[in-house]
């Protein structure tokens, strides 16, 4: 009814309209998956996934938490966390990182939310957040 109303023109901008809405989202799908696969090469790069205990290691010798990225369209997030000097990428509904073992010294997602990330690790919480001047240029 709306596209009678609308007449050829109309309906011929909103089949426009909807396919760069497709085409951006699939887009969008190919650059989260593409960020995935290189995230999983580079941690089957440094050798056997790391435990817990050797992601405890990591962060007491390499210094503390960094958030570098966050990947993804709608719900399906991922977040690239430096873990001392050890990347580490962790997807919105799974509490360990892509990886690591389960362990009670691995530090767990709790949550990914629009630019900041809440990880938890026994008594310890951490919300890391994209340097503000990031956003500054859009």
């Amino acid at each position: 009814m709306l596209l009678a109303l609308l007449g050829p023109a109309g309906a011929q901008g909103i089949d426009e309209l909807t396919s760069e809405q497709m085409s951006v989202r699939e887009l969008m799908r190919l650059d989260t998956e593409l960020a995935l696969s290189q995230a999983k090469g580079r941690l089957r790069g440094q050798g056997k996934p790391m435990s817990a205990s050797e992601s405890s290691a990591a962060l007491a010798h390499g210094g503390g938490l960094k958030l570098v990225a966050i990947y993804g369209v709608g719900k399906k997030l991922l977040a690239e966390v430096l873990v001392g000097s050890q990347p580490h990428i962790y997807m919105r509904g799974q509490a360990l990182p892509v990886g690591v073992k389960a362990g009670t010294a691995a530090f767990m997602l709790r949550g990914i939310t629009g630019s900041c990330v809440q990880l938890e690790r026994q008594e310890e919480s951490h919300t890391l957040c994209l340097h503000p001047s990031l956003w500054a240029g859009r």
